[in-house]
């Protein structure tokens, strides 16, 4: 089954941008709610909770939405290196970062 991470990336206040990260993969492990994800992406003391699954078996994949990430920023370039980095560890966004 495929299953895609999805984590909202956020700055304080929220309308200062936003974007949300996802990375997918494939596992015969679909993750539960409480469950903690590790990724290269993030140190051992970061890694995000699963907040909530969805299954869709008949199209054979699942969104796992990760806790989110409240950058304690009101910079929008900070966003943008934020997404940078997760981009070098398979991660991938919307967000133009160029």
């Amino acid at each position: 089954m495929e299953v895609i991470l999805s984590q909202l990336i956020r700055l304080e206040p929220m309308n200062k941008g936003w974007t949300t990260i996802k990375k997918s993969f494939q596992s015969n492990v679909i993750p539960h709610k409480g469950d903690i994800i590790l990724d290269s992406v993030w140190k051992a003391d970061e890694e995000p909770e699963v907040v909530s699954v969805e299954i869709h078996y008949q199209e054979n994949w699942c969104m796992v939405h990760l806790k989110p990430e409240h950058l304690k920023t009101d910079d929008p370039a900070y966003l943008k290196d934020y997404v940078k980095m997760t981009k070098l560890h398979g991660w991938n966004s919307t967000l133009e970062t160029d």
